[in-house]
């Protein structure tokens, strides 16, 4: 017997995640360049990428969600001066990730 997989809630989740995006897009991108550089920028490419699709690949954007979450992370534990900042967007990021598979 195959088990299906209700989508909807996943699809949500990434509608949330794009709409993340477009919202604190800025503010995250200029964090990421900040802590991680072009790793950090490239990780939020790719997931704005991903969402800008009519059918994005869910388990590839939680995916780059994490890895953005994980790189916020690291930096937390080093710069004080921007750990609000830090710690509020990997929050985000770990709220929209863990709704997502992978």
């Amino acid at each position: 017997m195959n088990k299906t997989v209700d989508s909807e809630p996943v699809l949500l989740a990434a509608l949330d995640a794009k709409d993340f995006l477009r919202r604190h897009g800025n503010s995250l991108t200029e964090l990421l360049d900040l802590v991680a550089g072009v790793e950090g920028v490239d990780a939020y490419c790719t997931a704005d990428r991903l969402l800008d699709r009519l059918n994005p690949d869910t388990l590839r954007v939680g995916k780059a969600l994490r890895e953005m979450r994980d790189l916020l992370a690291e930096a937390d534990a080093l710069n004080g001066q921007f750990g609000a900042s830090l710690r509020w967007h990997g929050a985000r990021l770990n709220d929209l990730a863990t709704r997502l598979p992978g």
